[in-house]
């Protein structure tokens, strides 16, 4: 599983290593992502984010003896709690607890860790209760600054680590001089059904959402040097992701959206490496 998950963020890596020269950028972001690890954040979005998933664990139930609960595996295997945990090298802050997030009556087992690394990543795992002390495997997310909001147990999924160093560096951003691009980061997500569900955006975020498209279009083509943009061609991934996961998955509906707004020369090899992109990361996710 480890091996599955170091291959989705190849490309990520990739760029880090050939393409972003702003070492100074890249130590914000790192050094930000570390005081969440730490337990030390400053007063910033990553302090909420920090927060976010503290306040949803907090105070929830845990078991006397993690060794005597069981995970149930889609394969049938059954493993102890306290051996996952070892098995899957989990982090200093990892945290797992009971509760009802989907309304039936039953507490679910929910699961984080931090995989550590640059930028990335948060790790969710989902179990439906069987019985007292065996737990069914049902749903996994990995991504950057995911997050289960406490009160209303709705799942924040930002595409701003899946393509953080899409023909970009991490720290790389487009800047819009109209002043009628927004940045869109999220999906939103329920779980449901035993299953994970996207939440689809009201008609005030679809509406922004074809604005950054056009925006972005009318923006104009951005040469690649030293294999990066300032970001363009992120914008344009993050924005056609978020349209994707908004109609129900619909890829020939998502490439007739792409063809219809990146009209440049290298569209070809765009699409290619959003689709590559996409298509690994959903290994990794249940939604």
């Amino acid at each position: 599983m480890r091996k599955t998950r170091i291959s989705i963020f190849f490309f990520t890596g990739f760029f880090l290593i050939t393409g972003c020269n702003n070492n100074t950028n890249r130590q914000v972001v790192e050094v930000r992502k570390d005081s969440v690890h730490n337990k030390k954040a400053a007063d910033t979005d990553t302090t909420n984010y920090y927060s976010c998933y503290e306040n949803f664990f907090k105070g929830l139930p845990r078991f006397n003896d993690s060794a005597s609960a069981y995970l149930v595996w889609n394969t049938g295997k059954r493993k102890s709690l306290t051996q996952f945990f070892k098995d899957e090298f989990m982090s200093p802050v990892s945290q797992y607890g009971r509760k009802d997030i989907d309304g039936d009556g039953v507490a679910e087992l929910i699961i984080f860790n931090y995989t550590g690394g640059a930028h990335c990543c948060d790790e969710y795992y989902i179990f439906r209760q069987n019985n007292e002390r065996e737990f069914e495997y049902k749903a996994h997310i990995m991504g950057g600054q995911v997050c289960i909001e406490a009160a209303t147990n709705t799942i924040s999924y930002s595409f701003s680590e899946t393509f953080g160093y899409f023909f970009s560096c991490y720290a790389c951003e487009f800047l819009d001089t109209s002043g009628t691009f927004k940045t869109m980061r999220e999906i939103q997500l329920k779980y449901a059904g035993s299953k994970l569900q996207v939440i689809t955006y009201d008609s005030s975020a679809a509406k922004q959402n074809i604005i950054n498209l056009q925006v972005l279009k009318k923006h104009g083509y951005e040469k690649v040097e030293g294999l990066m943009d300032n970001g363009w061609r992120k914008e344009f991934a993050i924005n056609l992701a978020i349209w994707h996961y908004n109609h129900n998955k619909n890829w020939k509906q998502t490439k007739k959206l792409f063809d219809n707004y990146y009209t440049f020369k290298d569209a070809p090899k765009v699409w290619k490496e959003f689709h590559r992109t996409m298509i690994e990361a959903a290994k990794e996710n249940s939604f």
